[in-house]
Order: C-alpha cells, then sequence, then structure tokens
C-alpha cells in the first residue's frame, strides 16, 4: 500500500507458501518462533532481521476453540487468497508477487487506493468483533493516509468500540503508541474522540475532553496542539522519548485536577503536586502494562516544569538542575507546552540545550553562540 502512495516502507510484509521448518532449512542464519503461529525470523548483518511468515487462513487473533473451550494449538496455514481476506483493511491486503512483479488484489484493495477509502475486509461488524483492537488500525490508517473512513466501517466502530476493553492490554498500549509515534498523532486522535473509541479506552478523559466537560473545547484543542508539535518533530525526523510521548497524553488529564490543595501549606504543596502528577500518569497507563520506566520518566518530566517556573522567576537555573538526566526531556517538553499555548520561554532556559533542540525557536537565536546561564 505505502508503495503505491509513493511511500517509503517502515517495513516489508514477506509472506510464503512454504512451511516455517522449510524456510528454516533453507535459510542456517534463522529460527522458528512463536508457539500457535510459528513465523521465522532470518538473520542478517548488521543485526538486520526479516521476518517470514506462511500463507495463513485467518489471523492469529481469531481463536479456535475445543467443545471444552480450549484453544486449538494451530498453524491453520492457507493459500494467498485466504492470507489476504484474513488481513484488517483492504489497502493491507495487496500482495506483490515478486515471480512476476504483478500486484495480487483479492479484496478489492486498488479500488479502495483509487478512491482513498479505508475499509474492513469482508462484514466490518464481525471484523472488528473479532479483533478490536483493529479499530484502532482503522484509525491510525485513516489519519496516516488522509483517507476517509467507509460509512459501514466508521458505524462498525460506533457499534463496537466498547469491545476494546476485552483485548490484551499490551497490544492495545503497542497500538496506541504508534499512534503517537507515527507522525499522524493529531488527525488520529481527532479520530478517536470523534468515534468516541478514545474514551472507551481511557473513560476518565470524559473528565476534561467529554463533550459535556468544562472547557472541553479548550482542552481538545490543546491535546491537538501539542500532538501537531509531535508530527512536526516526527517529519522532521526527530526521534520522541516515550516520555514525552506520555507526558503530552497525560497533560490534558491534569488539566481536570487541581494542582493545589487548598488547606496545605505552600511548602507542602510541591509534594502534593508531585503526587497528583505520579497518581495521575499511574491511573491513566497502568491498565495498559506500560512498563516502569518510562511511566516514571513522564512523572519526572512533568514533575519538573514546575521547576522550571521557578526557574524563570529566579533568573537562574542551578547546575545540579541542570545535571539531572532528565533535564532535556523536561525542557523538551517544556518547548512544546509553550509552543502550543502561545508562552515565550526566555533565552535562559534556551541557552542551556543545544540551539537547534526545537526547529521553531527563533533562527536568530539558534545562529547565535552558545552561552552557559549564570549560575549560583
Amino acid at each position: 500500500g505505502d508503495l503505491l502512495l509513493g511511500k517509503a516502507p517502515k517495513d516489508f510484509d514477506i509472506a510464503t507458501n512454504a512451511h516455517p521448518h522449510q524456510i528454516h532449512d533453507l535459510f542456517k542464519n534463522s529460527r522458528i518462533i512463536g508457539r500457535r503461529f510459528r513465523l521465522v525470523h532470518v538473520f542478517f548483518k548488521g543485526g538486520k532481521v526479516v521476518e517470514v511468515s506462511t500463507f495463513r487462513s485467518h489471523s492469529e487473533f481469531e481463536e479456535t476453540l475445543t467443545e471444552d473451550g480450549q484453544i486449538l494449538q494451530t498453524d491453520s496455514f492457507g493459500t494467498p487468497e485466504e492470507d489476504a481476506l484474513r488481513r484488517d483493511i483492504t489497502i493491507n491486503g495487496l500482495l506483490y508477487n515478486i515471480a512476476d512483479f504483478t500486484i495480487m488484489d483479492y479484496i478489492a484493495g486498488m479500488a479502495d487506493l483509487d478512491h482513498k477509502m479505508i475499509r474492513t475486509i469482508g462484514d466490518p461488524d464481525e471484523k472488528l468483533k473479532q479483533d478490536p483492537v483493529r479499530m484502532i488500525r482503522v484509525i491510525r490508517h485513516a489519519a496516516r493516509t488522509g483517507f476517509r473512513i467507509e460509512e459501514k466501517t466508521y458505524q462498525a466502530i460506533l457499534n463496537h468500540r466498547e469491545e476494546i476493553k476485552k483485548c490484551s492490554p499490551s497490544r492495545v498500549r503497542d497500538e496506541f503508541l504508534r499512534e503517537l509515534k507515527e507522525g499522524a498523532a493529531t488527525s488520529s486522535f481527532r479520530l478517536m474522540i470523534e468515534t468516541g473509541l478514545l474514551f472507551s479506552l481511557f473513560p476518565d478523559l470524559r473528565r476534561t475532553l467529554g463533550e459535556n466537560a468544562i472547557f472541553s473545547q479548550k482542552n481538545r484543542q490543546f491535546l491537538l496542539s501539542l500532538f501537531a508539535l509531535l508530527d512536526r518533530l516526527v517529519k522532521a525526523g526527530h526521534s520522541i522519548p516515550e516520555s514525552i510521548l506520555l507526558a503530552c497524553f497525560a497533560s490534558v488529564f491534569l488539566r481536570g485536577l487541581p494542582s493545589e490543595h487548598p488547606f496545605l501549606e505552600k511548602r507542602e504543596q510541591t509534594h502534593y503536586r508531585t503526587q497528583t502528577i505520579r497518581w495521575a500518569v499511574n491511573h491513566l497507563l497502568n491498565p495498559f502494562s506500560f512498563p516502569k520506566a518510562p511511566k516514571e520518566a513522564a512523572i519526572q518530566v512533568l514533575t519538573a516544569q514546575s521547576n522550571l517556573k521557578y526557574c524563570i522567576q529566579k533568573a537562574v537555573v542551578p547546575r545540579r538542575f541542570r545535571l539531572k538526566k532528565y533535564y532535556k526531556e523536561a525542557v523538551l517538553f517544556f518547548g512544546i507546552e509553550a509552543e502550543a499555548i502561545g508562552r515565550k520561554i526566555p533565552q535562559m532556559i534556551r541557552r542551556t540545550v543545544p540551539s537547534d533542540f526545537l526547529p521553531w525557536w527563533p533562527k536568530e537565536f539558534r545562529g547565535r553562540k552558545r552561552s552557559n546561564p549564570r549560575e549560583p
């Protein structure tokens, strides 16, 4: 699909009629992986790994059960046509035959490419109920291509969005992160909000982004502005740490929580604010088995924002703060948020990071020789 759209594919899905053991016999530098659905990883110099699968008759996420409810341990090998039919959307079901350099289209994928349409293969209600994670994939592909979602497929998302709660948390997490990483997060999350799928995944976001929430439109605009800047960085070739992605996402939830406690003294407010951030990040992300490291890093980034504001008030950035391992990521989030809400960042903060740290910082500043900020 990407090649036909004039885009460079990030990777290729390679499928063959050879069974895993036959592929393994052919490539000695390979290993068979998986239990229920076996794949072959072929290893090349430089750490390159090519994944090769055998044509299958149904998806690995469509479970076949015995009479007593046990999952059948079968690979369900199939034909090229069956392999195409098991996939999620039509533009992903096109096969390129390297034997004669032709496109094998069993699912009208070429027509949907021509009409700029995202459509499930087969009945959308059945397809999305079989594997609800496909709803996230439909939205992501619509966002990254700019195609519209076919009406019946769109309606099926509305009908079955609550089914997403039944999916493996780790699969939902991985698909969710792809939404953020591929340079189309703004369009993805606009569709996630529009279809209500975001609130099926994260019910507590209704308090800040739901239609009946106070300042709902402002909060939505804030979140989408953050993601627009993340998309800009991704498209410019920047590698965005997961801590920043998660901090941007959690920040809109924090907008619905009090940053100060009315009965605490000023010196106790910092601890309260830190605990609020920790609770918010964990409350949002724990249901999806996010690893501890990126969660903790996101908490540090969000907690450091008040430290940066304090530094600006005092016109000094202490060296011990600049040497913290999370400092650059904290400034990165600070710069993204500032651009999103139209707030200027003093040069004393900019000078603590490389001059080309963010592409929207003024060129006249980025061209200057870097100097050290005043230290206490």
